[in-house]
């Protein structure tokens, strides 16, 4: 009889020993399914960097949505991470990072990208005053020019995904307000570390500083440079009216930008979900550009009430200086079509104007 408890009691025994393990095996599957797609299979991660901050910045808000966008339609095989405010490095630290596949994807200057690449034609997207409108931009970021410009990319081990934007540019500086070319003289502008954007500057009038971005705040409020020019959005949201509180609003450039991504990452996609990533970079894209045309109207009088605001700002005088640095631009391009290019561009972005 007790040999018949013991051995009961040896089952019962075993029986809630394998009850307990299922309860902890059990609590490590859910875990472990949480970071499954709905195929069962383990989610893959992905890494897209950008140097600016996160929160509401039109860069995080496009990559998150890209990152949606893939995680819906690939049933969560595939996750991107962001990584904002220059955390994976500077803008062309992280193209580098691209070609040797350190990271997957990145938003970057479309100057710095092209230079990477060694294709100059996209340079003349720096030249001043070109698009009249954000109808201008989608124009030229999704038709024949878009694609023309950023089509041998992928030979440097990186693609363009979509044309991702830093709205219309203002002048931000730290020492007077901004009307005409002439107030520039003696002035320190940061420029994009790339030929394009300095010729950009130096054909506003001042003297063009290269500096990646993540060192511009301390940049100013150290003296190396006087301002810098960038949208609304981006100086309101990252404070930078606190080292640099004259803003002019001269609207002289769109700051353009890629989406990029790894070409060898890339090209281990399936066909079916490269179309997925092919799809969600252009819906991101169109929703991050669409977010800074209407902060244009949010952030105007938010920066009033924090810095002093110009918009006494003689265009035509800015445009007639710009104008005579165009052939600059198309020299520096230096490649075949690039003056008929640079028509084209005209003729698109500046709607004939």
């Amino acid at each position: 009889m007790s040999h018949s408890l013991s051995a009961r009691a040896r089952r019962v025994g075993i029986h809630a020993a394998v009850m307990v393990a299922a309860v902890f095996l059990c609590g490590g599957c859910q875990k472990t399914e949480k970071a499954r797609g709905a195929t069962g299979l383990e989610a893959k991660t992905l890494k897209l960097g950008h140097a600016l901050p996160g929160g509401d910045h039109p860069y995080q808000q496009g990559a998150e949505k890209f990152a949606q966008i893939v995680a819906e339609k690939t049933g969560g095989r595939y996750k991107v991470q962001v990584f904002n405010s220059g955390q994976l490095g500077g803008e062309r630290d992280m193209v580098e990072g691209l070609k040797i596949g350190t990271i997957d994807l990145a938003i970057a200057a479309s100057a710095i990208a092209g230079a990477v690449a060694n294709e100059r034609s996209v340079f003349l997207l720096d030249v001043p005053y070109l698009f009249k409108d954000y109808d201008a931009i989608t124009r030229v970021a999704e038709g024949d020019i878009g694609r023309e410009m950023a089509k041998n990319w992928p030979k440097a081990g990186f693609r363009n995904m979509a044309y991702f934007i830093a709205g219309f540019h203002q002048l931000d500086n730290s020492k007077k307000p901004i009307r005409t070319p002439n107030d520039l003289k003696g002035l320190k502008i940061r420029a994009i570390p790339s030929k394009s954007s300095q010729l950009m500057i130096e054909a506003l009038g001042p003297s063009a500083v290269p500096m990646p971005f993540p060192e511009v705040y301390t940049g100013i409020s150290q003296g190396i440079v006087d301002g810098f020019a960038n949208s609304m959005t981006t100086i309101y949201t990252a404070k930078y009216y606190e080292v640099a509180p004259y803003i002019s609003i001269t609207n002289h450039l769109v700051g353009m930008l890629n989406l990029l991504m790894s070409e060898k990452a890339y090209q281990e996609l399936s066909p079916a979900d490269r179309m997925v990533f092919d799809d969600a970079a252009a819906e991101a894209a169109r929703f991050e550009r669409n977010i800074y045309k209407e902060q244009d109207e949010k952030f105007l009088p938010l920066l009033r009430e924090k810095a002093k605001v110009n918009t006494d700002v003689d265009v035509a005088a800015f445009q007639t200086r710009v104008d005579g640095y165009v052939p600059k631009f198309v020299e520096l391009v230096g490649e075949p079509g690039a003056q008929e290019l640079m028509a084209r561009l005209v003729k698109e972005g500046r709607g004939g104007r």
